[in-house]
């Protein structure tokens, strides 16, 4: 028995030899809210409660999506265009209900939209507190290492950032750092201690140091945010590649529906258009990775293995976003073998760096022929008219 569902009911097939024919149907409640929210579930890859009772009635062993292969395990999956079954208006249910419905399945659609432009608008946040924090502190180092140059390595650390919120003064930080940071005090010893400066006001420096713990606070609130976000609008891509890695994903794919679309091979550089477009154009090497380097398993790795790591994450990554986009699904299966994987890469040997690369492709292969320099074609003479 092979189980379909349409948005206006399911039915229950069966091969008569000649093609499926149809030997029972539950039909939806003819309220449009109801179908929208059944919709709903539909995208989020869950059962219907009707599907599960024709089910119960029935031994199914063809289905045409994967989300109902909770219903059976085992069962062999069929195209939707080799089956045919009524149309709705055969089934009782009126144009003005179709309509309405269909008003709604686009408002669903608008709304996950809106999830979807949430999370490219905070990621696009994300990037500009981070062009901020590096022009704050930039300015912090030089400022403050005017009076303390040894320290200037210690900036990175926020305690210490937090200790020149409330006083700058370079004669009180080590006594701070001594009864409330001990790992810092030991390392603030390390260094000479700063010379006598009477008469100046730090004030100004304390205000930087109070802007730059801000933006930490502002950045780790918008990540917790995007974290949140991208477990209702595409869970599967979260547990696969990480939620932060995923959304800048979809941030640099303009949308997880455009995400779902791109190949493996165009996930596997997104970010990286510049050095792709400058490869193109004046040769060498083309990018290995883009946003798929922030990711650990990629970062972590020789500089031989990160591309392999790179295109299987995109692998994974395109089947995920896939899955959020078109339908629900497990991505254990995935995140198994994207694991496995990644050992593999781990455990084998490096390979050589090579240098190099290969020109453009309009300097190599029938275009190389057409383009000659100029004194060659002098050299060549005039074309006949």
């Amino acid at each position: 028995m092979l189980i379909h569902t349409q948005w206006y009911g399911t039915f229950v097939l069966e091969d008569s030899g000649g093609g499926w024919k149809v030997i029972d149907f539950a039909g939806a409640p003819k309220d449009a809210k109801v179908i929208a929210a059944e919709i709903g579930m539909i995208n989020n890859g869950e059962v219907l409660d009707r599907e599960k009772a024709l089910a119960a009635s029935h031994v199914i062993t063809h289905i045409t999506e994967e989300r109902l292969r909770a219903l059976e395990s085992g069962a062999m999956m069929v195209e939707i265009w080799d089956i045919e079954v009524p149309p709705a208006h055969v089934k009782g249910y009126g144009m003005d209900l179709i309509i309405e419905a269909n008003a709604l399945k686009a408002s669903v659609k608008r709304a996950e939209g809106i999830h979807d432009g949430n999370i490219m608008s905070a990621v696009g946040a994300l990037k500009d507190i981070d062009s901020a924090l590096n022009l704050v502190q930039e300015r912090l180092r030089e400022w403050y290492g005017r009076y303390w140059p040894e320290i200037t390595p210690l900036l990175e650390d926020r305690e210490l950032i937090s200790l020149l919120e409330t006083d700058a003064d370079p004669g009180t930080i080590k006594g701070m750092a001594a009864s409330d940071h001990p790992l810092l005090s030991e390392r603030i010893k390390a260094i000479p201690s700063p010379s006598v400066h009477t008469g100046v006001s730090f004030s100004g420096i304390s205000g930087l140091a109070a802007l730059e713990n801000s933006l930490w606070a502002s950045r780790e609130s918008i990540e917790r945010y995007v974290e949140v976000e991208m477990e209702t609008v595409s869970p599967n891509l979260a547990v696969v590649v990480g939620p932060l890695v995923g959304a800048r994903l979809i941030h640099s794919a303009g949308g997880l529906s455009r995400l779902a679309r791109l190949p493996s091979s165009t996930v596997q550089v997104l970010g990286a258009e510049k050095m792709f477009f400058k490869f193109l154009k004046e040769g060498g090497k083309p990018p290995k990775h883009g946003v798929l380097f922030q990711h650990p398993w990629v970062h972590s790795l020789p500089v031989q293995k990160r591309g392999k790591m790179a295109r299987s994450l995109a692998s994974a990554a395109s089947l995920a976003a896939r899955m959020d986009a078109y339908g629900g699904g497990d991505p254990s299966g995935i995140k198994q073998r994207i694991e496995r994987r990644a050992r593999e890469i781990r455990e084998m040997p490096a390979g050589k760096k090579t240098g190099g690369g290969r020109q453009p492709p309009f300097r190599e292969g029938w275009w190389a022929g057409k383009t000659r320099p100029a004194d060659d074609r002098k050299r060549h003479g005039r074309r006949r008219r």
